[in-house]
């Protein structure tokens, strides 16, 4: 027999005032339903647990339950317990009056959103054949809270980031050849959070910030948020950025800052010469302008030898290299670094007012695990990987994709750049594509104006499964199509 209530309890943050206890968990229930708060599908807590979080009896939970159950609203499972109904979420939605029939095309501005959405950023079918866990790595990040004490709980990481973690990067930037020791570095919140932070050091709102053309699609993200003008520079495939365009821009026009990717840039792979890299320099020097480098694919490289950092030859301070690990071992690991040079003290301000602290069990972790071997192993196994990878997508171009132009060839990196007849649109090639399970990346989010519409960048990141060759078949007959 139910019971009422002498004083209020709580439960969910709301106060559940005097009623028939089972009146009272049936409306809470139903209301979080209905606005969503417990969508379709979701599991309620079992008996015994809402008993423990609710101080109510097992009657009275399982009156609740029952109730909700009769109305459709919830449903009952055999050994598993109580799930919010399928349908329920509709209930209180009205049908539309002019229903959508066909799916919309996304346009340029929504391509970048929809494929991060699948989380295929790197991939050109996904959800397939993920590749394992790296056990280590895991193992390392597990301890990493046990490890630390009760007392480092209640205070915020070092604001440059955990000391032992920038010493194992001054380790990984003396491969690049840079000479910088432990205080010249700090810790981010990924290469794109050191990106943002060199930005708004070196720029203010309306300055011309210089950039390479094709370029990676967040640097332009970052340009336009700030309020900040983009010059594109022309890029080669093989060299990238060149040194003769940058000086004829400067001419004309009052640049700020330039930010470069010199070692495997995306989306062509691009790897620059040393001496090109010293002319930049040379020329920054000149005009007095902040080179800001994207170093993120510096350690990805299928040669013996790491490509030299535009970093390491930098002896005035004026460059500010910005790198992470979210691409030579995790893309969910979202940590990084930035040597800012000169901007130190500007940038360790604007670290502080944008994140204040970086996670520091997720340093202590990633320390261990580098500290251990593991990172090192890691890299030497997958470079290996990625350089057979590559290997095998240009073969598998020339034999799907006839009728491409041209493909660049990395010396390591992710990706490679392909260009197909003038005919193709690879926006609307997306568009299509993406009916079917095909992710793409096209040409025209490398740039900020209307060019590169018949490009392609395509990733290697991935094992050539049978599954990935048939989506690239199947790209070649739509390509096909669109001639």
């Amino acid at each position: 027999m139910a019971v009422r209530l002498s004083v209020p309890i709580i439960f969910k943050g709301f106060v559940l005032m005097p009623k028939f206890l089972y009146v009272q968990l049936e409306e809470q229930l139903r209301e979080e339903i209905r606005s969503g708060q417990r969508p379709p599908g979701e599991k309620l807590p079992s008996v015994r647990e809402m008993c423990v979080l609710t101080d109510l009896s097992k009657s009275t939970v399982l009156n609740a339950y029952g109730r909700l159950e009769a109305e459709g609203v919830i449903q009952a499972r055999t050994r598993s317990g109580y799930f919010v109904s399928p349908q329920t979420q509709a209930l209180d939605i009205p049908p539309q009056s002019d229903p959508v029939l066909a799916p919309t095309p996304l346009g340029q501005e929504q391509i970048l959103l929809d494929i991060m959405a699948q989380g295929a950023a790197f991939d050109i079918r996904p959800g397939l054949d993920e590749e394992p866990t790296n056990l280590k790595l895991q193992r390392c990040l597990s301890r990493a809270p046990r490890a630390q004490s009760s007392a480092q709980y209640l205070y915020y990481d070092e604001p440059k980031g955990l000391l032992a973690l920038r010493k194992q990067v001054v380790a990984m930037m003396a491969r690049g050849g840079a000479q910088v020791i432990e205080d010249e570095l700090l810790i981010t919140a990924g290469c794109q959070h050191g990106l943002l932070l060199a930005l708004m050091a070196t720029t203010k709102p309306g300055d011309v910030v210089a950039l390479e053309s094709p370029g990676y699609y967040g640097t332009f993200q970052l340009i336009e948020a700030l309020g900040l003008q983009a010059l594109e520079l022309p890029c080669l495939a093989d060299t990238g950025l060149s040194p003769d365009a940058l000086r004829l821009a400067l001419q004309h026009w009052s640049i700020t800052a330039l930010v470069v990717s010199p070692c495997f840039a995306t989306p062509t792979g691009a790897n620059m010469p040393s001496e090109n890299k010293q002319k930049l320099l040379a020329l920054a020097e000149e005009y007095d302008i902040a080179l800001i480098e994207d170093d993120i694919y510096g350690e990805l490289y299928f040669g013996a030898q790491r490509p030299r950092s535009l970093y390491s030859y930098d002896s005035q301070g004026r460059v500010l290299q910005c790198s992470s690990f979210s691409k030579s071992l995790s893309r969910d690991l979202r940590l990084g670094w930035i040597a800012p040079g000169k901007y130190m003290q500007e940038v360790l301000r604007l670290k502080l007012a944008t994140t204040m602290a970086v996670p520091q069990v997720l340093q202590q972790g990633l320390s261990q695990y580098i500290a251990e071997g593991g990172f090192d192993r890691h890299l030497r196994r997958k470079r290996g990987q990625f350089r057979e990878r590559c290997r095998e997508l240009i073969e598998l171009i020339q034999h799907y994709l006839p009728m491409a132009k041209r493909c660049s060839q990395p010396e390591g990196g992710l990706a490679l750049w392909l260009e197909l007849p003038e005919s193709v649109d690879t926006v609307a090639l997306y568009n299509v594509g993406r009916l079917e399970g095909i992710v793409l990346t096209p040409g025209r989010l490398f740039t900020a104006q209307t060019r590169y519409q018949n490009f392609l960048r395509i990733s290697y990141a991935h094992p050539w499964t049978e599954a990935r060759r048939k989506a690239l078949c199947r790209l070649g007959e739509l390509i096909a199509k669109q001639q």
